[in-house]
């Protein structure tokens, strides 16, 4: 059952994962290095709740395609290199 299909297929899956828990954080944190004057002096939570109050529930997921297309690369390339790795020193799977 393992191999590199499998491999592949979980650090995709990772890699999806990281976006999406990630790129509401990323959002906040550049709405909140703008310099943008209303954005002055709010915390991240603030931050988040203004923009789903102004733009909806996915707000904060704007520019999600474009974290994952930076994130699910080296997410893949970690894990089948840390997958290559245990098999070449031998490591059994858990």
């Amino acid at each position: 059952l393992e191999g590199m299909p499998l491999h592949f297929t979980a650090s995709m899956v990772a890699g999806f994962a990281a976006s999406a828990a990630s790129t509401p954080f990323d959002f906040a944190k550049s709405r909140l290095m703008s310099g943008r004057a209303e954005y002055r002096g709010q915390s991240s939570v603030q931050a988040l709740t203004n923009a789903i109050r102004e733009g909806g529930i996915l707000a904060p997921y704007r520019g999600f395609l474009a974290n994952w297309m930076r994130i699910g690369p080296h997410t893949i390339v970690t894990f089948l290199v840390y997958e290559r790795l245990r098999i070449a020193v031998g490591f059994k799977p858990v």
